[in-house]
Order: C-alpha cells, then sequence, then structure tokens
C-alpha cells in the first residue's frame, strides 16, 4: 500500500505545485463569482460556488496537464451531476407551484 506522501508525489507530478494550483483555482473563482454578482446584483449561492469548484479545480489542474483524460472525464461527470441537480430542482419547484 502506498503512503500519503507517496500518492501525493505522484499527483503533483501530474498536476504541479499543490500550492499554486490552489492560487489558479482561487482567482478563477473570484473572477466566477464577481461576474455572478456584477451582471445579477447578487452573490453567487454557496452550492452553485461548490459546482463550480470542482470544475475550476479540475480546470487548474489541466492547465498543467492537458492532455490527462481523467480530468476531462471528471469534468463531464462533475457537470452531469449539476445538471442532474438542476432538473430534479426544477422538477421539484413544478410539482410545488401545481399544489
Amino acid at each position: 500500500m502506498k503512503t500519503t506522501d507517496e500518492i501525493l508525489e505522484e499527483r503533483g507530478n501530474v498536476y504541479g505545485d499543490f500550492t499554486l494550483g490552489s492560487e489558479v483555482e482561487a482567482a478563477m473563482m473570484n473572477i466566477i463569482c464577481a461576474n455572478h454578482e456584477s451582471q445579477t446584483g447578487r452573490p453567487m449561492s454557496a452550492i452553485n460556488k461548490i459546482f463550480f469548484s470542482k470544475i475550476v479545480m479540475k480546470l487548474s489542474r489541466l492547465s498543467v496537464s492537458p492532455s490527462h483524460i481523467d480530468s476531462w472525464t471528471d469534468i463531464a461527470g462533475y457537470a452531469r451531476l449539476v445538471e442532474q441537480h438542476l432538473i430534479k430542482e426544477q422538477n421539484g419547484r413544478k410539482e410545488s407551484n401545481n399544489v
């Protein structure tokens, strides 16, 4: 079994420096949240920040290793999960409006 440090070293070799990647993620999230607020006049909801942060993390990693297929697959998966959440949320609103 690999140690945590061995796993982290492997990840670092694929995705680059963790701290630098985190700074890239933070900068991207700041831009996305600021744009949302300037366009809508309200801050982004916490759940939407989480949804974006998952994909932003993968984009940050892909900026170092754009051919890493797993990251592209993860983005597709996260997007599908958000889509499922939004569909469920919209269907719930339709049902409550019909009551």
